[in-house]
């Protein structure tokens, strides 16, 4: 039980939410993995955080019965910049063959983000303790 509460931990340190919007950066990154593409279109730029949107698109129609009971077990995200920022991942939502991932991260991105890297992570589990071995990067 002990060890169960330090695992938890960062998941009740108080958050930080987003702030006074200031901008959009236009990222526009796109990348194929299976029969999947993840895009990053743009970064929502506050005065104490940056918000990254993930979508994720696929064909439903192709899909089989197990491929759809496989993602209705669903798994999470991770976003890793680098040691500099906490990414913490805020919500899913979506619908047949279509899925939007939030993360705010903290302190905020800057406004030229050319250079930077957003590694995405797939998880069984949302302390980020069992890859699915997934790993999705998009380079600006």
């Amino acid at each position: 039980m002990i060890f169960s509460v330090i695992k938890s931990e960062k998941y009740y340190q108080s958050r930080v939410e987003p702030v006074g919007f200031r901008q959009y950066i236009a990222v526009l990154q796109s990348q194929g993995v299976g029969d999947r593409i993840y895009t990053i279109s743009y970064v929502r730029q506050y005065e104490n955080t940056s918000v990254v949107q993930l979508l994720i698109d696929w064909d439903y129609e192709e899909d089989s019965y197990q491929d759809i009971h496989q993602r209705s077990n669903r798994h999470y995200l991770g976003l890793f910049i680098d040691q500099n920022y906490e990414c913490r991942h805020t919500g899913a939502c979506g619908s047949d063959g279509y899925e939007s991932n939030r993360y705010v991260v903290t302190p905020p991105l800057p406004d030229d983000i050319q250079g930077l890297s957003f590694i995405f992570t797939e998880y069984k589990d949302v302390f980020e303790e069992k890859p699915t071995g997934l790993t999705v990067t998009m380079h600006c």
